[in-house]
């Protein structure tokens, strides 16, 4: 709880920062890009961890690998955050730094999962179905492809979720048969 806490100061300070000196789309690709470091590379989040791994060594290796993949202003965050002994919160600082950013700019990310690549039309009706619930604001809908879903779909939008999925309905089915109490066993 502490470290989200702490996470969402340095992402405020970040934005407030980026939005002062004009670099503020610049500065959420950088973060964009630290995100997915982090998310992806799992030696990269153990070395950041690590407390064998000395700060100075730390900041080596986070220049090295951002050094010419992000902005001035992005790499001296970076910096700071190191000196600071916080460079175990960096994924969650660039996580917080792109929903602060979805929010001042008013958008909305959803996820829709189906068993089989979504086409252009089904598409097209996704949005604007989704534009109708959230309102004026933008939509970016990211696609994925899950077979384990059989068929139908599953939808979220933030916190919410939307199953409708062929795998979830025989999920269903089969706990009520497990759970019927009509049913005597002879």
């Amino acid at each position: 709880m502490k470290e989200t806490r702490v996470a969402q100061r340095y992402a405020k300070s970040l934005i407030s920062l980026a939005k002062e000196r004009q670099v503020l789309e610049q500065v959420k690709e950088d973060m964009q890009n630290i995100k997915s470091v982090c998310e992806e590379n799992v030696d990269f989040s153990n070395m950041l961890k690590s407390p064998i791994v000395k700060t100075d060594k730390k900041s080596a290796i986070l220049n090295e690998i951002f050094a010419k993949e992000v902005s001035e202003l992005s790499l001296a965050f970076i910096n700071i955050v190191t000196e600071k002994k916080r460079e175990v919160i960096l994924g969650a600082i660039a996580e917080n730094f792109i929903r602060l950013y979805n929010e001042s700019k008013n958008i909305v990310n959803a996820s829709v999962t189906t068993a089989t690549e979504i086409t252009e039309d089904i598409r097209t009706q996704v949005l604007t179905q989704l534009k109708s619930v959230v309102g004026d604001t933008n939509v970016h809908v990211e696609e994925r492809v899950d077979e384990a879903l059989i068929g139908g779909f599953v939808l979220r939008v933030g916190d919410l979720e939307f199953n409708a999925s062929v795998a979830n309905k025989l999920q269903k089915l089969k706990r009520d048969f497990v759970s019927n109490p009509h049913i005597k066993e002879f």
